[in-house]
């Protein structure tokens, strides 16, 4: 009969998402209920609160990793390794602001065409929104979920497949959100377009190579560029449907371009990623990892 321990670490070795699935809602759930116990969401310390907590994917990442024996550091390196074309930071901007013009005109159709003095002030807005969201309040989750968790997926799963299951539970991480009112949408309108958001990140995280960094940036876009729309207008409350259905089928558009277009098996014109930092174990037991980068040899068994 095994022990507790080999019980855990075949449970970490063999599932590590499902590990790390369990650690990021852990970790993140806590931080946020104990902020919102103590002080309002929309407050300076709610608001740090919300950051800390956006950080339990990447944390989750780093503890899993850890515990499979395999190398923090090179893990880092790889999420780090912002080494690729110019282009793919620019799509990572780019087609986020395509996806906000999008819902614009919806939006504008619904409600008018806003004056542009409106427009004008949120520029200023939404630049603060990028700096934010990039890096503290939704682009630094990207380090769990698409730089941990799908390509350890995408080992056993099509990338479509990946990227539903990593939608279904970045949704539910997301749960106290609604529960403390941060989020005043339809958690199942919200839940769809989380969906087809990981599906969009996914095509951008295999054809680019495995770009975290770009997936950050990308991550930090939408959330700043979507709610402009809204805000242009005077609020999401202001149009007459719910600005959730809205994003979700911006969102589920997107997404079913990319899947028409490249296939469900990889979405992208390049194979999909798979663990890069973990080490590589040809038949005579030699390990074959780049101690700088953490890319590696092809392993078949994956």
């Amino acid at each position: 009969m095994q022990s507790p321990r080999s019980l855990l670490a075949r449970l970490i070795n063999d599932h590590p998402v499902v590990v790390f699935s369990a650690l990021a809602i852990g970790f993140s759930w806590t931080v946020w209920m104990v902020t919102f116990s103590v002080t309002v969401p929309r407050s300076g310390l709610g608001f740090l609160g919300i950051a800390l907590g956006a950080f339990g994917p990447g944390a989750a990442g780093a503890v899993v990793t850890r515990l499979r024996g395999e190398s923090v550091r090179a893990w880092l390196a790889a999420a780090f390794d912002w080494r690729r074309p110019l282009r793919w930071y620019g799509l990572a901007v780019a087609i986020p602001v395509v996806g906000a013009l999008g819902i614009g005109v919806v939006v504008f159709s619904l409600v008018g065409l806003p004056d542009s003095s409106s427009l004008g002030q949120l520029a200023p807005l939404f630049l603060t929104s990028l700096v934010m969201a990039t890096v503290f309040t939704g682009g630094n989750e990207e380090f769990g979920w698409r730089g941990f968790a799908l390509p350890h997926l995408q080992k056993r799963f099509s990338a479509l497949t990946a990227s539903v299951l990593i939608g279904g539970v970045w949704a539910l991480w997301h749960v106290p959100m609604f529960v403390y009112d941060v989020y005043q949408l339809s958690p199942l309108l919200y839940t769809a377009s989380v969906v087809c958001f990981a599906v969009i990140l996914t095509w951008y995280y295999n054809a680019s190579d495995g770009c975290v960094l770009g997936a950050v940036l990308f991550h930090g876009t939408i959330n700043a560029a979507v709610n402009v729309p809204g805000q242009a207008v005077g609020g999401a409350a202001a149009v007459p449907v719910p600005y959730a259905a809205i994003l979700a089928g911006t969102f589920g558009v997107l997404a079913t371009l990319f899947v028409v277009r490249y296939g469900s098996e990889t979405l992208s014109h390049r194979e999909a990623v798979r663990p890069r930092w973990t080490a590589s174990r040809s038949a005579d037991g030699a390990v074959a990892e780049s101690p700088s980068t953490g890319r590696r040899a092809t392993d078949p068994s994956d």
